[in-house]
């Protein structure tokens, strides 16, 4: 079934006036982070360019649909500050999601990849002098750390970061990541005319296409996490490691490409489960996890399949999923993060990590929305609707200057929080994981062991 049209601009307006709570007025979309299986980042409030890079293509989107300069002056003011994120060292700060200590592949492409696509429509236009910065910008990560650090030339891949805090003993080339850096090389390469930049895309390429799995059960046409998880097929991941993919079929017209991507997106449908028609979370060395399933973050498997079809001029059907998603939009606008956060899809398990939405995730079901929408898209800013669920095992308050969480069960979810949209760190953050990191620093090892296994029961 057709998604109707007008319900989408409708979800996309509701959706812009919450996004619009979280900016600032130098152009940073803050928020904090609940990412997969208890990571999260909560203290610390800011942009990172997870959320930044889709945000700027969404509003460029939408410009190029509608020609509303109130669009580029988003994508503008957004860009701008992602100019400012880049440390003399050459890459992005705030560039890790959940943890600050990274500057991680994936993070630097997909900020570079949006200023390079708002550079293009810069030139086109005529504005260079605006579009050269972003250029510049970009040029100098890819150079200076991209291929300057993440390069490694024997295995011909770029590596998950400069230092790798949850594998520090084995170095991971992610295909996701290495998918959006090509991307970017292309991109950069198209608006510099340098092709050593499609030869990097081109090695990295030949690499990508081992990575796909071949089977006849669910695991067919999954691409793997790295090198060293094979049959870790996620499906945000997969559909992020397309990326790359359709790009270099666009370059080289090479039929392996477009092999892997039909083969990919059609491993996305057949991950859709038939009860929520959310996308199954992921398949590990053959074993189905279901749980949690992406609400917002499946904006990034909506577009993976948005441009399988472009590519291959064939239906892709994800409409289901696509009206589920958007009858989950909750009343301040923000869509929730997750379904079974716990592992287990029901209301009793409903958690706050499932509903409480953050940017980090809205902004690429943002940025899919952005694509749907027709040239006379009116944006029609709607009064804020504070959100307020009261749960069995949780509290929530969205209001549009600030957030307040009370999570009162299982125990991982315990926690009591207060900030104020704008600033840069909470008011109040009292949680177990707060609690874990406290006492590691003071409790003997024993007790330690004990406390871990009382909090995984």
């Amino acid at each position: 079934m057709m998604v109707d049209r007008q319900i989408i601009s409708e979800a996309l307006s509701k959706q812009i006036s919450w996004l619009q709570t979280w900016k600032t007025k130098n152009g940073a979309y803050n928020g904090y982070v609940v990412h997969r299986f208890g990571l999260k980042r909560m203290f610390k409030i800011h942009d990172t360019p997870w959320s930044q890079g889709p945000i700027i293509n969404g509003y460029l989107n939408l410009y190029q649909k509608t020609k509303y300069d109130k669009w580029l002056k988003g994508a503008i003011q957004a860009a701008d500050l992602q100019c400012k994120r880049l440390h003399k060292t050459g890459k992005y700060i705030y560039a890790g999601f959940e943890d600050d200590r990274f500057s991680s592949l994936v993070h630097n492409s997909l900020a570079n990849c949006a200023l390079l696509d708002l550079a293009k429509v810069l030139i086109d236009e005529g504005n260079n002098e605006k579009a050269q910065m972003y250029l510049n910008t970009a040029k100098d990560n890819i150079d200076r750390y991209i291929i300057g650090v993440l390069w490694d030339e024997d295995f011909g891949a770029f590596k998950f970061s400069e230092i790798d805090y949850y594998t520090p003993d084995v170095i991971r080339f992610v295909v996701n990541m290495n998918s959006v850096a090509v991307e970017s090389l292309i991109k950069l390469s198209s608006l510099t005319s340098e092709k050593i930049y499609q030869d990097y895309a081109i090695r990295v390429g030949e690499w990508m296409l081992t990575e796909q799995n071949k089977s006849f059960d669910l695991e067919d046409g999954g691409i793997n996490y790295s090198q060293v998880q094979p049959r870790v097929l996620i499906s945000i991941y997969t559909a992020l490691a397309m990326r790359g993919i359709d790009d270099l079929y666009y370059l080289t017209k090479d039929q392996r490409y477009l092999k892997m991507i039909k083969n990919a997106a059609n491993h996305l449908i057949n991950l859709i489960d038939i009860e929520t028609k959310l996308f199954y979370h992921a398949i590990i060395n053959g074993e189905l996890i279901e749980y949690p399933q992406f609400v917002a973050g499946a904006g990034i498997i909506l577009k993976a399949l948005d441009d399988a079809e472009r590519l291959t001029g064939g239906k892709v059907d994800y409409q289901d999923s696509l009206n589920i998603i958007l009858k989950m939009q909750l009343p301040n606008g923000g869509f929730p993060n997750f379904v079974g956060y716990r592992n287990e899809n029901s209301g009793e398990n409903e958690v706050w990590e499932d509903i409480v939405p953050i940017m980090g995730w809205n902004a690429h079901i943002f940025e899919f929305l952005t694509r749907m929408v027709q040239e006379d898209f009116l944006y029609k800013p709607a009064k804020f609707k504070r959100c307020c669920v009261v749960a069995k095992n949780y509290y929530y308050i969205g209001d549009k200057r600030f957030v307040l969480i009370l999570g009162t069960k299982p125990i991982k979810s315990l926690i009591l929080y207060f900030s104020i949209k704008k600033i840069n760190i909470a008011l109040i953050y009292i949680s177990v994981n707060q609690l874990e990191k406290l006492l590691a620093h003071v409790l003997p090892a024993w007790i330690k062991n004990v406390i871990k296994k009382f909090v995984e029961v």
